[in-house]
C-alpha cells in the first residue's frame, strides 16, 4: 500500500472514523486484491485495538498460498480464494503461466479473455453484498479495492452493504489512461452518496493511477478528519 494512502487510513482509524459494526455483528475491514497478505497483516495490526477482524480476497492461487499462510499464526486474518464481481458465484479464468510470476497481475487477470478456458486456472467470484449478508452477522467498516479494473463490478456487488454499513471505501483508477474506467467507478460511487477524495501520489503504472478515498457524504466527523488533517496531500474529486 502506498505511502500516503496508508497514512491517511491510520489516520481515519487513529480519530475514530470507522463506523462501529452493527449490534449482534463482527465489524471487518475487506482488502480485496490482498496479493500475499502483508497489506492484509498491516491493517490487522491496525485495527485490532478496535477487535475487528480482516478479510483478505485474492484470486491467484500463488498469491492465496501465501496470505493464508501468513494467516496460520493471526487469529484475527481471513483469507479466501476469491474475486469481486457484480454477479454471485461466477468464474474468472487466468492463464496458468500468471501463478509462476506470482506478481500483482489483477489488470492483466482483468483484462484477460478466453473462450475456451483451455490450460486456464479458474476462480470463484462472490459478490460484497453476498460475503457481508445477513446470515453472516458481518458490518462492513473499511473497503480496500485494489482490483486494478473490477472496482466498477465489485461496487455494483455491493450496493446493499454499501447503503446499509456506510464503510470508507478506497479505489484505485487510472483517470487519464483508463479515462472511461475512471468515470464509471466515480459515478457508481455518487450514486452511494459517496464524496471521493484523491490521493495525491502516483500508483502504479500508467503513471496517472491515483488512489481513491470515498466516505459517506453524511458522514461529518470523516469530512473533517480527512478536510482539516490531509489538505495538503489530498485533493477532493470533482463530482
Amino acid at each position: 500500500m502506498e505511502y500516503k494512502l496508508w497514512a491517511l487510513l491510520l489516520l481515519i482509524v487513529d480519530r475514530g472514523g470507522l463506523r462501529k459494526p452493527r449490534p449482534g455483528t463482527r465489524g471487518f475491514v475487506l482488502d480485496a486484491g490482498a496479493h500475499d497478505g502483508s497489506t492484509a497483516m498491516m491493517l490487522v495490526n491496525a485495527v485490532r485495538h478496535l477487535n475487528l477482524l480482516v478479510l483478505a480476497l485474492e484470486p491467484l492461487t500463488s498469491n492465496a498460498q501465501v496470505a493464508m499462510r501468513r494467516a496460520q499464526s493471526e487469529p484475527d486474518l481471513y483469507v479466501q480464494r476469491l474475486g469481486l464481481g457484480d454477479v454471485h458465484r461466477a468464474t474468472g479464468y487466468y492463464p496458468a503461466e500468471f501463478d509462476a510470476r506470482r506478481s500483482n497481475i489483477h489488470l492483466q487477470i482483468a483484462r484477460f479473455r478466453d473462450k475456451d478456458n483451455v490450460g486456464n486456472v479458474s476462480y470463484p467470484i462472490w459478490t460484497i453484498d453476498a460475503l457481508f449478508g445477513a446470515e453472516w452477522d458481518r458490518t462492513l467498516v473499511l473497503a480496500h479495492l485494489d482490483l486494478e479494473g473490477h472496482e466498477a463490478a465489485a461496487l455494483r456487488g455491493a450496493n446493499a452493504t454499501l447503503w446499509r454499513d456506510r464503510p470508507v471505501v478506497t479505489v484505485e483508477t487510472f483517470p487519464v489512461s483508463m479515462a472511461k474506467w475512471h468515470r464509471e467507478v466515480m459515478a457508481l460511487l455518487e450514486a452511494l452518496n459517496y464524496e471521493v477524495y484523491t490521493v495525491d501520489e502516483k500508483v502504479g503504472w500508467p503513471p496517472d493511477g491515483r488512489n481513491h478515498v470515498a466516505i459517506p457524504r453524511e458522514d461529518r466527523h470523516l469530512r473533517y478528519i480527512l478536510d482539516s488533517f490531509f489538505s495538503y496531500s489530498l485533493r477532493r474529486t470533482p463530482a
